[in-house]
């Protein structure tokens, strides 16, 4: 089985994304490694999330705009250069706790309030949880207020808070998703509609140099 070398982050990345890399490479921090993947922070603008696997059919993930848009980026490669870095050096990334196993190790009780514990410091999860709730509910009405809340645009949005609200608008996507998969058909059609009136004025309101509210957009016009 292939290991990662600097030719494959190459072949993933483009010379564009490999040279602008190693610029990178004092950003990289938490370097973590998993069955045959590596996953790390680096920082930017914001601290992006990246995965990168080290064998066999090579993939990778960060949350950055330009990967989101299906492009292997800078901060891919920087995080697998400090990886075949640290393997030269026969120094090994601690690996990354096991959630699941975790997690089925806990009652019905202790998930639910480990779950609203951490939905009480997330506004993105609880806005996920009440999402799946009111589709569990086959509650229209309250889908609609939930989001109206969370997508409509009174006043201009700054930068500090477009990454949140990308997240609601995926939320959304994903809201009219579950509905179709419950059989609410009808539902997920009047709920896009409501959603797309609600996120009317978004590109011009949210200051959004990232890119991620666009993102997330053409997700749901998609």
């Amino acid at each position: 089985m292939p290991e990662l070398s600097r030719e494959h982050l190459l072949e993933l990345a483009g010379q564009k994304s490999f040279d602008r890399g190693p610029d990178y490479l004092g950003r990289v921090s938490g370097l973590r490694a998993s069955e045959g993947a590596v996953h790390a922070a680096v920082g930017g603008r914001r601290r992006y999330r990246v995965r990168l696997t080290t064998e066999g059919a090579f993939s990778w993930h960060c949350d950055c705009p330009w990967a989101e848009e299906g492009n292997c980026c800078k901060h891919v490669v920087a995080v697998g250069l400090v990886h075949l870095y640290e393997r030269k050096h026969g120094s090994a990334a601690p690996p990354v706790p096991d959630i699941a196993s975790y997690l089925y190790t806990l009652d019905r009780e202790r998930l639910v309030g480990l779950l609203l514990e951490e939905a009480d410091r997330s506004p993105a999860l609880t806005l996920a949880l009440e999402a799946r709730a009111a589709v569990a509910a086959r509650d229209p009405e309250a889908l609609r207020a939930l989001f109206e809340g969370a997508l409509h645009v009174t006043e201009p949005v700054p930068y500090e808070q477009a990454a949140e609200y990308a997240r609601a608008v995926h939320s959304a996507a994903d809201t009219v998703e579950e509905l179709e998969r419950s059989g609410q058909a009808g539902a997920a059609g009047e709920f896009l509609d409501a959603v797309l009136a609600f996120t009317g004025e978004a590109e011009e309101m949210v200051e959004d140099p990232d890119g991620v509210v666009l993102s997330a957009l053409e997700r749901l016009h998609g």
